[in-house]
C-alpha cells in the first residue's frame, strides 16, 4: 500500500505517545503489538524510548485485511518535542538550535555537566538498526516538529522518502553526503509547514522540503497555536489540504509535484521486485527480461517527467489565461473611463484620441493575447511530445510480450 499524508499525520501523532512524560503516554505501545492508527491497522515492529535523551520513536508495517502484516513498507516516526520534558527541550537548544549533536546533561551548570548522545545520534542508530532488520522493505521516515528534524535527517542520510510537519530544518547536522543527494533528487523530502509558525520554520530550508502553507487562521493567536499539528486537514483520500489562496499557488503545485514523485518511487520499487523474481525464476534474467525493465524504467522516468510537467504547466497556463482576461478587463475600463470623460466625443474620436497617446486594442489586448496564446500552445505541444514518448515505450513493451509469451506469463 502507499502511505498517506493523513497516515503520516497519524503516525507522527502516536509517536508522541511513546514518552512516560506525555499526557497520552500508552505503555501498549509496544514492539509487536497491533494498533490502528487513524483508518489504518499496524504491526509495531521496533520502538525506542531513551531515557538519557529523551528520544522516542517506532517503526510500523500495515496490516492489510487478511490480517498479514504487509513489510514491503515501513514507516519509522520520530517523537517531536514534548515542551514539558526537559531532555527534548535541550535537544531543541543544543541540536536544532546549536547544531551540537552530544547534550549536556545539565546545561545550567557548567561545572558538573556530563555530555551523553543526543537525539539525533539515537535516531540514526534507530534507523540503522530498523535497516538492518527490513532490509528488502521500502523506508520512509514521519515526525512533526523535533519529530520531522529527525526524520528528514535520517531520510536524507540514507536516501530514504519523508513526509512530516512542522518541522525545523536539519542542515545544520547533515553529511556532505546527504546534502548532495537532496540536490540530486529533489521532491524526495516533503516538510509541511505553516506560514505563520516561527518554531517550524526555523532554519530555512536548506533541504529544499518545504511546503510553506497558508492556513488563513488570523494573526493574534499564540504562536503554539500555528504549530499544532492538529491544523492539517485532509480530503477523502488522505491527501492534505491546501487552501486554495494566492499565497499557496506555489504549494499546490509543489504538492502535485511530490506526488509525482511518490508514483515513480512505487513503480521502480515494483521494477526492483520483479527483477528478483526473474532472477530467482532461472538463474538469470534473459535478453528480453532486461529489455522489459530498461523499457519500464524508462516509462517510470517519462510518466513521472509528464505528471510533473503538466502540474506545474497547468499553474503556469492559468497564469497566462490570467493575464488574458486581465488585459480585457484594462482595455474595456479604459475605455468605459474615457467615454465618461468625453461625453462630447464620438466613439471614433474617443479611439483616436486613446491611439494618440499609444492606448489601442490591438497594442494593450490584441498582441498580448496572442502572445500568451502562444506560450499555451508551445507548453501544450511540450506536453503532447511526453505522452507520445510514453505510449511508444508502452508499444514497445507491448510488442514484446506478445513476442515473448514466456515473460507475459511471468508478467501475469
Amino acid at each position: 500500500m502507499t502511505v498517506t499524508d493523513k497516515s503520516y499525520k497519524d503516525l507522527s501523532d502516536k509517536a508522541y505517545w511513546l514518552d512516560p512524560k506525555h499526557k497520552e503516554y500508552a505503555p501498549t505501545l509496544k514492539e509487536g503489538s497491533y494498533r490502528k492508527f487513524g483508518d489504518t491497522k499496524y504491526k509495531i515492529l521496533k520502538t525506542e524510548n531513551n531515557s538519557e535523551n529523551g528520544m522516542q520513536a517506532m517503526a510500523v508495517a500495515p496490516v492489510d485485511k487478511n490480517g498479514k502484516v504487509d513489510t514491503t513498507e515501513v514507516v519509522i516516526a520520530y517523537a517531536g518535542t514534548n515542551f514539558s520534558d526537559a531532555q527534548d527541550r535541550n535537544t531543541d537548544l543544543e541540536t536544532v538550535i546549536k547544531g551540537e549533536e552530544k547534550l549536556d546533561q545539565n546545561p545550567l551548570n557548567p561545572f558538573k555537566n556530563t555530555e551523553v548522545d543526543g537525539q539525533a545520534i539515537t535516531a540514526r542508530e534507530f534507523a540503522a538498526q530498523v535497516k538492518k532488520d527490513y532490509s528488502n522493505s521500502k523506508i520512509t521516515t514521519t515526525g512533526h516538529s523535533l519529530g520531522e528534524y529527525l526524520a528528514l535527517m535520517v531520510a536524507a542520510e540514507n536516501e530514504w522518502r519523508n513526509v512530516g510537519f512542522n518541522g525545523p530544518d536539519p542542515s545544520n547536522i547533515l553529511s556532505e553526503e546527504a546534502k548532495k543527494w537532496i540536490k540530486e533528487n529533489p521532491g524526495m523530502l516533503t516538510n509541511y509547514r505553516n506560514r505563520a509558525d516561527v518554531i517550524g520554520n526555523f532554519g530555512g530550508d536548506g533541504t529544499g522540503a518545504e511546503i510553506k502553507v497558508s492556513m488563513e487562521m488570523g494573526t493574534h493567536l499564540n504562536p503554539i497555536d500555528y504549530h499544532q499539528l492538529s491544523n492539517w486537514t485532509f480530503d477523502k483520500d488522505g491527501k492534505l489540504k491546501i487552501p486554495n489562496n494566492e499565497y499557496n499557488q506555489e504549494a499546490i503545485v509543489q504538492q502535485a509535484e511530490r506526488y509525482a514523485m511518490t508514483e515513480y518511487i512505487a513503480k521502480l520499487y515494483d521494477l526492483e521486485i520483479m527483477q528478483k523474481k526473474f532472477q530467482a525464476s532461472g538463474g538469470g534474467i534473459s535478453t528480453n527480461e532486461q529489455i522489459y525493465l530498461d523499457d519500464s524504467r524508462a516509462l517510470a522516468v517519462v510518466e513521472t517527467a509528464v505528471a510533473e510537467f503538466k502540474a506545474v504547466t497547468a499553474h503556469v497556463i492559468k497564469v497566462y489565461q490570467d493575464g488574458m482576461d486581465k488585459v480585457e478587463k484594462i482595455w474595456k475600463k479604459t475605455l468605459q473611463e474615457a467615454r465618461q470623460m468625453g461625453d462630447m466625443l464620438t466613439e471614433s474620436e474617443i479611439l483616436a484620441e486613446l491611439e494618440s497617446v499609444g492606448c489601442t486594442e490591438k497594442k494593450l489586448v490584441i498582441e498580448l493575447c496572442e502572445t500568451y496564446q502562444k506560450k499555451i500552445n508551445k507548453v501544450k505541444k511540450m506536453s503532447t511530445k511526453f505522452d507520445d514518448l510514453a505510449n511508444e515505450i508502452k508499444q514497445s513493451i507491448e510488442a514484446l510480450k506478445q513476442k515473448d509469451h514466456e515473460l507475459a506469463q511471468q508478467l501475469g
